[in-house]
């Protein structure tokens, strides 16, 4: 099972995002989100959940994780541009939404470096978290 840190057992809801297997469950009940495997050649590396977010009534990617295992190579940032340009190509749209836990900086400065900016707006959940917005045209 992919996890975002060594330090954490298998659980619905790790310390700064919701699991995999609670991602693919919502999901299927839910209707709404697409939910992809990460890979790195042959190596299951990461997951993402993304569609339309009827709460910020914009397209969102909902979920990105790369497993502990496969974090600080590069993979986090090669992955989300793809996804991106997967949103972009499947949806014909003109922004991205997302949110992660506050405490998250290294979400923060990935998030960042690919061109996402605050909103200044906030959804409230189990942790108020920061929306950010990313301009595709």
């Amino acid at each position: 099972m992919l996890r975002s840190a060594n330090d954490q057992a298998n659980k619905i809801f790790e310390k700064n995002i919701a699991s995999n297997c609670f991602s693919l469950a919502q999901s299927s009940i839910e209707g709404n989100w697409v939910t992809k495997a990460i890979y790195y050649n042959e190596t299951l590396i990461g997951f993402t959940m993304y569609g339309y977010s009827e709460e910020l009534q914009g397209y969102e990617i909902c979920r990105f994780m790369i497993d502990f295992n496969h974090q600080g190579k590069g993979y986090g940032k090669e992955g989300l541009n793809l996804v991106i340009q997967e949103i972009v190509n499947h949806f014909k749209c003109e922004e991205i939404l997302l949110s992660f836990h506050p405490e998250n900086e290294t979400a923060k400065k990935l998030y960042e470096s690919v061109g996402f900016q605050n909103t200044g707006r906030v959804v409230k959940g189990f942790v108020d978290e920061h929306i950010y917005s990313l301009k595709t045209k």
